[in-house]
């Protein structure tokens, strides 16, 4: 449709396009026509309203009745400046999410749809103005109530997705790391065949080794077990070898400060912390030596030459 055609027919702010047989709505022209902010599209033959009639946004009166609707866009909650809606004579049976954007909306009237229960219980009858504005007030509030529960199931949804796939992950981790500790014991299975094998040959080259001799070496390589007593004998020597080292320097250490107390008659330190120290150590040995003794006799000896 021309736009001239269109100018020709906008009165003031009002765009009469009713029983124009439009099976398409001209969203291209309207747009020119900001003016047009009370727009009548009704008595025509749509089907369907393009997505970008949601741009129109200087919509203020909107008349789609008496048309062939069975849905409205997606994004029909962007007409913000929206007031009236007439939607009479329609086959809608729901109302896009977006609609409880609408929070300029005073009248709406839905008569003659086949709304599903909800929105048909909301709506009312619509005979007459009070009807009409009860109408939008209702949907509205029903819109935004539908909008919070629809989007609490998704995020409901969306939290069990999650979780299952963080549990996927998970299951999916353990199993590579099985894979992994298992792939590395086969490696260290077959590194000990290899030995295996390479100490037979070895042992088969040699010809003067005895049938005892070759099992044992065979089963030293498989169980390794020969090695690491070896380490941990070696270890133990090392562990035994430094105890007794400090033993021996701690023994020396105090004989030689027994050494200086007894040279140093007069060394303060010594008579503060050295001498106590050692008339109890000697007090204690001397009581030690005695119940050791008396066991032996008590006990021992009477055991032994009885």
């Amino acid at each position: 449709m021309p736009k001239e055609s269109l100018r020709d027919k906008l009165e003031g702010n009002e765009l009469d396009l009713s029983l124009s047989n439009l099976d398409t709505v001209p969203v291209k022209e309207l747009a020119l026509l900001p003016k047009a902010t009370h727009l009548d599209l009704s008595c025509n033959q749509l089907t369907i309203l393009p997505d970008p009639f949601c741009t129109l946004t200087h919509l203020i009166k909107l008349d789609l009745s008496k048309n062939s609707l069975s849905e409205l866009p997606h994004d029909f909650g962007q007409l913000e400046n929206l007031q009236q809606l007439d939607l009479l004579g329609n086959n809608l049976r729901t109302l896009p999410r977006s609609f409880c954007m609408l929070r300029k909306l005073r009248w709406l009237d839905l008569k003659d749809n086949p709304l599903e229960e909800g929105l048909k219980k909301n709506a009312g009858d619509c005979l007459d103005e009070a009807q009409c504005r009860k109408c939008a007030t209702r949907i509205l509030m029903y819109m935004t109530d539908l909008d919070e529960q629809l989007e609490k199931q998704y995020l409901l949804k969306k939290q069990r997705k999650e979780k299952e796939e963080a549990k996927k992950k998970q299951k999916e981790e353990m199993e590579r790391q099985q894979k992994r500790q298992e792939k590395k014991a086969e490696k260290e299975r077959r590194r000990r065949e290899h030995e295996a094998r390479r100490a037979q040959e070895i042992l088969a080259q040699n010809g003067d080794t005895s049938d005892e001799e070759f099992n044992a070496a065979q089963e030293k390589l498989k169980t390794n077990g020969g090695v690491q007593s070896k380490k941990v004998s070696v270890g133990w020597s090392c562990f035994l070898l430094v105890f007794l080292s400090a033993v021996v320097l701690l023994v020396a250490l105090l004989v030689a400060i027994d050494f200086h107390c007894n040279a140093n008659l007069k060394d303060e330190n010594c008579k503060l912390h050295w001498k106590p120290v050692r008339s109890q150590v000697i007090a204690t040995a001397q009581t030690a030596k005695s119940s050791i003794i008396n066991f032996y006799h008590s006990h021992i000896e009477s055991y032994l030459f009885k």
